[in-house]
């Protein structure tokens, strides 16, 4: 059972570097007409380089763990959480930008449901529903501090600020202290969050749950064997982690992938712990309570999202997997193809789950095209989706010089290409000790949104929620002892 675990385990982390490497080698192929990219490669190449280099030096890393210690994981995280709040602040305030596009729906529904009023562009919201997650959340603080767009993005940096902090305490857990602030750090530092920080967006509310969920495992994890005989424990995890789940959900609905992820962990990759029985009706009580948790929320979500909006909101995304396999885009955003789906609402009787159904004869269609190039579509979304981090500076298109704009996606892809020539560093020490553990749950998650967005429509932004699980990868380059092998203490 071990060797079969261990086996499949490789398998999932190898699928996951080669992917990973595509992104570069394409990120590579596009810096030969688009050199900015050769010289990003380069500085995050060399930046990679000289950490793995300073790693090896036993006075200069023993100095800095040494640091690390004599503070303690207190104000370790104290500090790291301070230069994680303080660059966000900055960068607010110095370059500030009003709501656009998606950004400014997000903020007008909040402000609709904090005064109680009909949601802005109700037709639009009803399509695409996970909006009114976000909107929701911000809405309560809203109704408390008032309608100052500043709240809203000091809101964001408060949740960049708690995943810096679920990163260090992953990071600490797997590869100790010293590599968990360096994890703490890159996020602190990472450019693409700090430049995004003046948006309103549900991203930094996703990830911050997706992080969560991670961490909680990951203690849940390190008590089973205590708690495996008895029934409550299961039940009252399974209950939490299902809203957990409902929660991201509401707000990014990639719910599905989470739970493939756990079942895939649970039911392949546990390696000696599947032998134990005790630990298996553990977990299946849990899976049982998780179900009934996430649906009973979910349709009370429903049905909230149905008071709010005066109809029934879409369900499955057909659209997206439409606009996934468009030619003309590359799987990105078709003006062509919203304004199909909205064809189809606006016809009499029409409604968003019927427009949403209307979509598949299109979407069969075009999967028999002879256009279609499965080839070209998916490396090209693939780059897309990680072979750049440049939306950060890409966003201040058109409210800041050209200039500007170019050096910002710059710095991000140096930062950015830096991250991930760790990241597969640290993925293929993983691979190398592997041991069975509810770590690869982050390298599951990592390749499930990958692959599912070669399906679906995609965007850059889109890995957002990534970015912190690459950087826990990189911190296992910077692991003490044994911690690097996946295990949890």
């Amino acid at each position: 059972m071990e060797r079969v675990s261990a086996c499949l385990g490789r398998i999932m982390l190898s699928i996951l570097i080669v992917i990973t490497a595509l992104a570069l080698v394409l990120a590579f192929t596009e810096g030969l007409e688009s050199p900015s990219y050769l010289a990003a490669l380069a500085a995050g190449d060399v930046a990679a380089g000289l950490l793995l280099w300073l790693r090896k030096k036993k006075k200069v890393f023993g100095a800095f763990g040494g640091l690390c210690s004599r503070l303690g994981e207190r104000r370790c995280a104290l500090i790291i959480t301070a230069l994680c709040f303080g660059l966000g602040l900055i960068w607010i305030m110095l370059v500030p930008i009003e709501p656009f596009s998606d950004y400014k729906t997000y903020w007008d529904c909040a402000v609709s449901i904090a005064n109680g009023q009909e949601v802005y562009s109700t037709e639009y919201v009803a399509m695409y529903p996970h909006i009114l997650g976000y909107a929701s959340f911000l809405a309560l603080f809203i109704g408390i501090f008032g309608e100052h767009v500043l709240m809203g993005v000091l809101l964001g940096l408060v949740l960049s600020c708690l995943s810096g902090l679920l990163i260090f305490s992953i990071a600490r857990s797997v590869s100790g202290l010293p590599a968990a602030v360096l994890a703490g750090g890159l996020w602190a530092l990472y450019p693409g969050r700090i430049m995004l920080g003046s948006l309103i967006f549900s991203e930094p509310l996703y990830t911050c749950l997706v992080l969560l969920l991670f961490w909680l495992l990951l203690r849940l994890h390190r008590k089973q064997d205590k708690i495996k005989k008895r029934v409550l424990p299961a039940l009252l995890w399974g209950l939490m982690l299902g809203l957990v789940l409902e929660a991201i959900n509401a707000v990014r609905p990639i719910g599905a992938i989470l739970i493939i992820t756990l079942l895939i962990w649970l039911l392949l990759l546990r390696g000696e712990e599947m032998k134990d029985g005790r630990l298996w009706r553990f977990w299946l009580l849990l899976l049982a309570a998780l179900a009934i948790s996430f649906q009973l929320s979910g349709k009370l979500w429903d049905n909230r999202l149905e008071n709010i909006l005066g109809e029934e909101p879409a369900g499955l995304p057909i659209y997206n997997l439409y606009v996934g396999f468009n030619m003309d885009t590359l799987g990105q955003w078709s003006s062509e193809d919203m304004d199909l789906l909205f064809e189809y609402r606006r016809q009499e009787g029409g409604s968003a789950p019927e427009a949403q159904k209307s979509m598949l004869p299109h979407v069969l269609e075009r999967l028999k095209s002879d256009e279609l190039d499965l080839g070209r579509l998916f490396s090209a979304k693939l780059f897309t989706f990680l072979g750049n981090d440049e939306l950060g500076g890409y966003t201040y298109r058109f409210t800041r010089s050209e200039s500007f704009v170019k050096i910002c996606m710059v710095i991000c892809n140096c930062f950015y290409y830096m991250v991930i020539l760790l990241a597969l560093a640290g993925l293929l020490r993983l691979w190398r000790s592997w041991r069975d553990s509810v770590f690869l749950l982050l390298p599951l998650y990592t390749l499930g949104l990958t692959l599912a967005h070669m399906l679906i429509e995609v965007s850059s932004r889109y890995h957002y929620s990534l970015i912190p699980m690459f950087i826990i990868f990189a911190a296992l380059c910077f692991g003490e002892g044994n911690k690097n092998k996946g295990e949890t203490t």
